[in-house]
C-alpha cells in the first residue's frame, strides 16, 4: 500500500470528524455512527454478536441506571476512527 495515500485518507477522515464534532477528541456511539453512517441498530448487532474487528478500538464502560437496568457507553477516540475509516476506504 501506498504510505502517502493512507495518510491522506487518514487526514480526510479526521477533517471530516473535525468539522462534524468540532474540538473533540473522543466521540461516543451516536456520534460514531453519524460519522460511520451507520444506525444505532447495526452498532448494537456488532456488540451483540461480539464482532469486534468491524469497530475502531473503544473504551466502554457500564452504567447502572437509576432503574437498575444497566447501560453501555462507548467511547471512541477520533484518531482511532480516523484510521479504522482510513484502512477500511478500499
Amino acid at each position: 500500500k501506498d504510505k502517502n495515500m493512507d495518510k491522506e485518507k487518514l487526514e480526510f477522515y479526521l477533517r471530516k470528524i473535525e468539522v462534524t464534532f468540532p474540538k473533540k477528541s473522543k466521540l461516543n456511539q451516536r456520534q460514531y455512527c453519524q460519522i460511520e453512517g451507520m444506525s444505532s441498530t447495526t452498532f448494537h448487532e456488532i456488540i451483540k454478536n461480539n464482532e469486534l474487528d468491524k469497530l475502531p478500538k473503544f473504551k466502554s464502560k457500564e452504567i447502572i441506571r437509576k432503574n437498575g437496568i444497566p447501560y453501555r457507553s462507548y467511547g471512541f477516540d477520533i484518531y482511532d476512527i480516523a484510521r479504522f475509516l482510513a484502512n477500511n476506504d478500499e
